[in-house]
């Protein structure tokens, strides 16, 4: 190696990057945070507009895993582009898509039963709007490359957890604003013919009762078990049919998609006049060109990669099985939607008190695998106990307890995991392993939840119990990391003070 490449790899990122501006963390945590509002807020409404569109439990699974499978096939290819164009651009990019994405949302939301624009009907636009989301969002990579530029190995998971701290705001305040734009009704699954029914309602003021209801409505085509309940929730006491006509008919409010759609704009426009660029000129960009399957598999046989990233895949799969059933775990327990939205924010509150105060303050004392094995003994845990309380050994009342437990842990998982990942990746290509280890976690979060609403089907508690048993195989990698196998890495490690 020569003195030139040499003096490369000792110079730490504070020394190189003494141009970018100090601010450039807090822009970043601040667009970050900002977009992820939008996710939040758009989230936990699409099982009620994919219930309006006529979606099946299929549709609206595919759906939902839209979002994470563009994530998986595009985070790798922001994050190599960012090698080679800069951070900066790529970040902009992505918010301007989430901008369009989420307005698109809006609009296609607040449509009737019967839309279609250039051929394609509502659901189809829906499907649309997920994966232009999806693929703008998995930008997050290059998010964490930022973090990676500015800080150096004894900060690098302080760095990280900064990105986990403004997700869980976002997802604390994002389903908060969900829950103020749509009312706390069910929505119910029309056929045409029951449609009709309801069209001749519009100006009587009778009043209806469920079970009348009920009974002429099926009359015209027979009601699935959740029309049923909603039906029943929305008719607790009698009201008009011209009442009943307006609740079932109107279509659900665009006011989320466009807040979110306006958030995002608004980092956008941060990000635009306040984000200094974070890559250092003389660092070479590597020969990637976007996304490779080669490049990936390159990083999966990579002796100081391949157990990390197999960890960073173990335990997001047994979180994801636990985050796409927890609403509907809650409503076995006879939670509300709205209760349903408050339950997420408090999710988003702990990840962020446990991500931006403990793990962010505790981490550099203790190092990134002793946090990332206390957080899997967390989140073993807290899985079994959710697994009991799936039993009713527990009371339902108990998930407001162990939740906690769950999420601190996730909290120290995942940023210690993305720091070991950044640690081990050569400088030259931190954007293209960071992209793959997020692009595991899509894939993570596309199989994760059709395992785990399968096995809800089967159990209340073996979800759980699963997760339980993937997040202890998570742990046993994770024991397996061994950390200083990067020559540069021992550079900045021996610098420090």
């Amino acid at each position: 190696m020569s003195k030139a490449e040499e003096s490369k790899v000792e110079a730490s990122p504070e020394e190189s990057g003494a141009s970018v501006s100090k601010s450039t963390l807090l822009v970043v945590f601040l667009t970050v945070f900002i977009d992820l509002l939008g996710f939040g807020i758009v989230l936990p409404l699409l099982p009620r507009y994919g219930t309006w569109f006529h979606a099946s439990s299929g549709q609206l699974s595919l759906l939902m895993a839209s979002f994470s499978a563009m994530q998986f096939l595009f985070a790798p290819l922001w994050g190599a582009l960012s090698d080679r164009v800069g951070r900066r651009p790529i970040l902009l990019l992505g918010l301007l898509g989430s901008s369009c994405s989420y307005a698109m949302f809006g609009f296609i939301s607040s449509r009737s039963h019967g839309f279609e624009l250039m051929g394609l009907g509502a659901l189809g636009w829906m499907f649309v709007t997920r994966i232009g989301a999806g693929i703008s969002g998995a930008t997050i990579s290059t998010a964490q490359a930022v973090i990676a530029d500015c800080t150096g190995a004894r900060n690098r998971g302080r760095g990280m957890a900064m990105i986990g701290a403004a997700f869980g705001i976002g997802f604390t305040f994002g389903p908060l604003i969900g829950a103020l734009c749509v009312s706390d009704d069910s929505p119910v699954a029309l056929t045409v013919p029951q449609l009709r029914v309801l069209s001749a309602w519009d100006e009587d003021q009778t009043l209806v009762t469920a079970p009348e209801f009920l009974r002429e409505i099926q009359a015209a085509g027979r009601l699935d078990e959740v029309g049923v309940n909603a039906v029943n929730q929305m008719l607790a006491q009698p009201l008009s049919k011209a009442r009943v006509s307006e609740l079932l008919t109107t279509p659900p409010s665009g006011l989320p998609g466009y807040v979110a759609g306006a958030l995002s704009a608004t980092a956008l426009l941060l990000a635009a006049f306040r984000l200094q660029e974070s890559r250092r000129p003389g660092v070479a960009a590597g020969g990637h060109r976007g996304f490779r399957l080669t490049t990936v598999v390159r990083h999966l046989k990579s002796p100081r990669l391949s157990v990390i990233l197999a960890a960073v895949f173990v335990t997001t799969f047994g979180f994801a099985q636990f985050e796409s059933t927890l609403s509907l775990l809650t409503q076995k327990f006879g939670y509300s939607s709205r209760w349903n939205y408050v339950l997420y924010a408090y999710v988003g509150f702990v990840l962020s008190l446990g991500q931006g105060l403990l793990v962010r303050r505790l981490l550099p004392k203790v190092g990134e695998l002793r946090m990332a094995l206390s957080g899997v003994l967390l989140m073993t845990i807290g899985f079994t106990l959710i697994g009991l309380t799936g039993l009713k050994v527990l009371p339902g009342a108990a998930l407001w307890f162990i939740l906690p437990v769950v999420v601190i842990g996730f909290s120290a998982v995942t940023p210690s995991l993305q720091s070991l990942l950044s640690l081990a990746a050569d400088r030259d290509e931190q954007g293209a392993v960071l992209g793959t280890g997020q692009s595991l976690s899509s894939l993570a979060r596309i199989f994760g939840p059709a395992l785990g609403i399968a096995l809800l089907d089967l159990s209340t508690s073996m979800p759980y119990f699963l997760g339980a048993c993937l997040i202890l195989c998570g742990g046993l990698l994770v024991t397996r990391i061994r950390t200083g196998s990067r020559s540069d890495m021992a550079g900045e490690a021996g610098g420090a003070p």
